[in-house]
């Protein structure tokens, strides 16, 4: 429930990604490196535990990073990427990755993110727009500035990727870390750049609405199911106590 909300809750998010969880069955005794600690029978010691029975636990959680929907905005500053890779852009806390494509130019005519972290080119330096004239940038993330007839290359966006995403770690504003190591980071290919669109959220509020619709009526059932057992737990003591 707390991830359908989370999920939800960013719908409108530019380039947000939703998250999902994996489910899998096991029976105790529950192996001491399963990754199940979450799932485990609170009430219960693995060597206590119904072996007949089996429980349903968390095996993983994983961002889907599958594309959202491409919106028009008009602005010369949105960017939207088409297909798999993130901007790159750096925090006081080190370099970020990020979907999110709405910038802007700061006082000092850097390209920066909507929370001021300037966007880095393919040399790991901030992107400045320091030229007269109408931006434009191309499919590649190559900026240039000019009047259309003679336009000026500024510098190319740098656009990266990696091969396990697992590495990347979400800490909110649409931005991730890379946990992992930096040679993790590789150039994206097969990715393109659209100038005047943002990326739409991956999330599909009908569905996740569907997803808790469906979480809490199970919810509601298992809770049917206690009680039911608490009602005959509590009538067999009463019925022992009077036949005793």
């Amino acid at each position: 429930m707390e991830m359908i909300a989370q999920n939800l809750a960013n719908v409108n998010n530019t380039g947000y990604k939703k998250d999902a969880l994996v489910f899998k069955e096991f029976m105790p005794p529950f192996p001491p490196d399963s990754g199940l600690d979450e799932g485990k029978n609170i009430l219960l010691s693995p060597d206590k535990s119904n072996k007949n029975v089996s429980y349903v636990g968390i095996t993983d959680q994983y961002t889907d990073f599958s594309t959202g929907g491409i919106k028009k905005t008009g602005g010369v500053l949105d960017i939207a990427l088409d297909g798999e890779g993130f901007f790159k852009v750096q925090t006081p806390d080190g370099p970020r990755y990020t979907r999110n494509g709405n910038f802007r130019l700061n006082t000092a005519k850097q390209l920066v993110n909507q929370n001021g972290n300037q966007v880095l080119d393919r040399n790991d330096t901030p992107v400045v727009i320091d030229a007269p004239g109408k931006i434009s940038i191309d499919g590649e993330g190559s900026i240039s500035v000019g009047n259309g007839l003679a336009n000026t290359t500024i510098t190319n966006i740098k656009l990266v990727n990696f091969e396990n995403k697992k590495v990347l770690e979400k800490i909110g504003d649409g931005q991730y870390r890379n946990k992992g190591l930096p040679k993790d980071e590789i150039e994206a290919i097969d990715i393109k750049t659209r100038q005047g669109f943002l990326e739409s959220s991956n999330v599909t509020s009908v569905e996740e609405m569907t997803e808790m619709v469906g979480t809490l009526r199970i919810f509601e059932s298992y809770q049917k199911i206690i009680q039911s057992i608490d009602s005959m737990n509590d009538q067999s003591v009463n019925t022992i106590g009077r036949v005793g």
